[in-house]
């Protein structure tokens, strides 16, 4: 997805605006450069993701160790 530069809307990467219909001319370094973005776009955000997703683990895995040592505690008492 790139911007219109008439709208400024994201539009799929094509020679007419989908929102506006305004034609898109771009040199090929403005292709480029336009599509490096996107796939660094894409990559941040598959990053953050897989980021996210490990600290839910670790979340989950010191609330079960947690509530291991909390089980543990109660039965030496009783």
């Amino acid at each position: 997805m790139v911007e219109c530069p008439h709208c400024t809307k994201p539009t799929a990467f094509q020679r007419q605006c989908s929102h506006c219909g305004t034609i898109l001319q771009h040199t090929v370094e403005e292709k480029f450069e336009l599509l490096s973005e996107a796939v660094e776009k894409a990559l941040k955000k598959e990053g953050q993701k897989r980021k996210k997703k490990r600290r839910i683990k670790l979340l989950i895995a010191a609330v079960v160790i947690l509530l291991a040592v909390y089980v543990g505690v109660n039965s030496v008492r009783a």
